[in-house]
């Protein structure tokens, strides 16, 4: 019947987190920790703390491309997050402008 016994004196309880000591009394919220201390917002840019931030939107893109065109913006020598948005067409509608496209081309080869 041991189990019904006392506790035994000095149980060893965890020590609290450092962060959650200070998160308890008030001193820093969690918007604290998550939001910029420094925000700049400029005509063409952004600076968040430290560093800049720009969006640029490419309308359309060259007709005739050559192998590695990308490649100057892909090995710029700072970090540039590229995201491209290709919106899906019916393949009826491409089909139909490549065939028309196509007619245009070969007219214009038999002149």
């Amino acid at each position: 019947m041991f189990f019904f016994g006392k506790k035994k004196q000095g149980t060893n309880k965890p020590a609290p987190h450092p962060a959650a000591d200070v998160l308890s009394k008030g001193m820093v919220t969690v918007k604290d920790l998550v939001a910029p201390s420094f925000v700049e917002v400029d005509f063409n840019h952004i600076k968040i703390d430290e560093k800049y931030y720009r969006t640029l939107f490419v309308v359309s893109y060259p007709r005739y491309v050559s192998a590695n065109w990308l490649a100057p913006l892909i090995s710029f020598d700072h970090p540039v997050y590229l995201s491209m948005f290709i919106y899906p067409t019916e393949s009826v509608h491409v089909l139909k402008d490549l065939r028309r496209k196509n007619c245009r081309n070969g007219s214009n080869n038999r002149r």
